[in-house]
């Protein structure tokens, strides 16, 4: 029995240890390997190769949130009629928000390849904005989304919602803009553009810029003051070439722009070109530190008063004439002035601008700016009721914090004032004051806090 025992047992023993060699024997087989992301250099841009094409993609973009506060006194408003300009009653300071708070949030896609003519770009950025009160002359930042930018690059073309070919740089350091025309981080036109380089750093461009509105994005560049006339469509696009170098020591730049000028009063029309000048030069200083520099740029215009950078500068806004802040009584900032009798007054706008970064350490930089712009009415009625000279000087700077890569403390703050001569005539309205209100100022004060990814 007992040897009867044993003999069932390694019979057992053996059933279950037999599949177990025999799959011990067979080949072992490996798992498919992973397909990962491949990753890709184009122009300088890192990315990841979209499956299935030769396309190098990336997405970047940031968040911004702040909070802003400055000073509000009493506000007055122009009102226009053909010839004639009135001063309104004030508003109420204590209407007036002396506090606001913002969000803002980009998201950038830009997808590039080679081929035979060099890097065939295409680029997005959508940006969202949410705030309220003392921000963009106390109207508010609202809740927008728009397109920001939406270009094609390739072969020297640039097609689409992209930076002016006319300014040298934007609006300078801080959140809102020093006198500069801008169109560089605001107010962006839809163009079509050549770009030719020549080695060395030197290119030239030529460009067709849309003068129009381009809704939350920017007023365009064409100005007219509401009530004095009208826009009539229109019929020619801003006129933009520069020549531009690039260099290890920094870059230089001399634009100028044609810009047409088609208005009614309804009584009588106006079709002219006006035009504006650039000229701009950053210098790079490292040995102050790494990235240190120091730009400037001045413009003069002609019957083209947005190329100024006169009424985009420090909360103003060129289609509603507000004063600093919304305090006082704006500037009349326009392409033309019509004098009620079929002849059309020419301004003309001048101004400098400079800005600066210095790099304290790697986490501590400033970036002072300073800019001062001038306008001069010629052409004027006596009876007309606008001042014919106005000059504005903006100044301050931001202080940035960078405790850790991709996040920014950044503390602003500026002044800015403006004086306007008192007009041959001045025509108030019941309850304005007496005495016309020549000078106006305002400060701000900025907290922002920037990620980026």
């Amino acid at each position: 029995m007992l040897l009867m025992r044993c003999i069932l047992l390694g019979s057992a023993a053996g059933i279950v240890a037999a599949p177990t060699a025999q799959a011990a024997d067979l080949p072992t087989r490996k798992s498919t390997p992973a397909e990962y992301v491949k990753i890709c250099n184009v122009g300088g841009m890192a990315g990841f190769v979209l499956p299935g094409s030769d396309t190098c993609f990336k997405i970047s973009g940031s968040i911004v949130a702040h909070v802003v506060g400055g000073n509000v006194n009493k506000e007055f408003l122009w009102s226009f009629a053909p010839g004639a300009a009135t001063v309104n009653p004030a508003i109420s300071a204590r209407k007036l928000d002396a506090l606001g708070f913002g969000a803002r949030g980009t998201v950038d896609f830009d997808a590039r390849q080679d081929t035979a003519y060099g890097v065939l770009r295409s680029y997005v950025e959508a940006q969202f904005n949410d705030g309220t009160g003392f921000q963009l002359g106390n109207a508010g930042l609202g809740t927008q989304s728009f397109i920001n930018y939406a270009y094609i690059q390739w072969a020297g073309l640039t097609i689409g919602k992209a930076n002016s070919f006319f300014s040298f740089y934007g609006g300078g350091e801080a959140w809102d803009n020093l006198i500069s025309p801008d169109q560089q981080g605001y107010n962006q036109p839809a163009l079509i553009a050549y770009t030719a380089t020549f080695g060395g750093g030197y290119s030239a461009s030529i460009a067709a810029q849309n003068a129009d509105s381009a809704g939350f994005s920017g007023e365009g560049t064409r100005i007219v003051a509401p009530g004095n006339g009208s826009l009539n469509g229109q019929r020619a696009p801003d006129i933009v070439a520069n020549i531009r170098v690039d260099q290890a020591w920094g870059a230089a730049q001399l634009s100028g722009v044609a810009h047409n000028v088609n208005v009614t009063d309804g009584a009588s029309n106006q079709d002219v070109w006006g035009w504006g000048v650039n000229g701009g030069v950053k210098i790079n200083i490292p040995t102050w530190g790494p990235g240190d520099n120091v730009q400037a740029q001045a413009t003069y215009t002609r019957n083209a008063a947005w190329f100024s950078g006169l009424p985009d500068a420090m909360d103003g806004e060129a289609q509603t004439f507000q004063g600093v802040n919304g305090n006082g009584l704006g500037p009349i900032y326009a392409d033309t002035w019509s004098n009620g009798n079929g002849t059309w007054a020419t301004p003309t706008a001048w101004s400098v601008s400079a800005t600066m970064e210095h790099h304290f350490s790697p986490m501590f930089w400033i970036g002072p700016e300073f800019a001062f712009g001038e306008q001069h009415w010629s052409g004027l009625t006596a009876t007309s009721g606008v001042p014919v000279n106005t000059y504005s000087a903006v100044g301050g700077g931001v202080l940035h914090w960078d405790p850790v890569p991709h996040l920014d403390f950044a503390l602003e703050m500026l002044y800015q004032y403006t004086h306007q001569s008192t007009p041959a005539t001045f025509n108030a309205a019941v309850g304005a004051p007496t005495v016309f209100p020549n000078n106006t100022d305002g400060f701000v004060g900025r907290l922002f806090v920037t990620r980026d990814f």
